[in-house]
């Protein structure tokens, strides 16, 4: 039998697009669709560094006006080993930042287990890393917050199922 799930935590380079859009998204998602089966699940976001220490412009005008969900206060941080230990299910961007993650935090118990890619865990076919869409062109940026919201819708499903279990 699978671990219930109550904390989550979305990573990327510098917690600034990728992940503080997925973080927002399913907080979106607990508050509008799914209060209930998420009442108990905590959704957070880190990164390796962070640099500009908040969200891009971008990322939260997408997730305002795509989710109504407000990341103006949206403060990166970078993950530490407290903050990775405990977490259920880490779910990550791209394949470079899984093998860091693994390779940084090798003695973190069933860190294997719990970071995954978040394309990978929402089991979407095709290309499992989602670009950093900092410096593109708003199309393109439109085009990555997409693949984020389907990876986040999928794998909260997919948390939802395990936690009924």
């Amino acid at each position: 039998m699978e671990q219930k799930i109550k904390n989550v935590l979305f990573i990327c380079f510098g917690n600034t697009a990728r992940s503080p859009a997925a973080e927002g998204i399913a907080k979106a998602l607990k508050r509008d669709k799914y209060p209930n089966e998420l009442s108990n699940i905590t959704f957070d976001s880190a990164g390796f560094f962070n640099i500009y220490k908040t969200a891009q412009e971008e990322t939260i005008d997408y997730v305002k006006k795509s989710w109504n969900f407000d990341l103006s206060d949206h403060k990166g941080k970078i993950m530490d080993e407290g903050l990775l230990k405990k977490q259920d299910l880490i779910l990550a961007m791209e394949k470079r930042h899984l093998k860091r993650l693994k390779r940084k935090l090798k003695n973190l118990q069933n860190v294997h287990q719990k970071a995954q890619l978040l394309l990978e865990y929402a089991e979407i076919s095709g290309n499992p890393n989602i670009e950093d869409p900092v410096n593109l062109d708003k199309k393109k940026y439109d085009k990555i917050m997409e693949q984020i919201e389907k990876g986040v819708l999928k794998s909260i499903e997919k948390i939802i199922k395990i936690n009924r279990k």
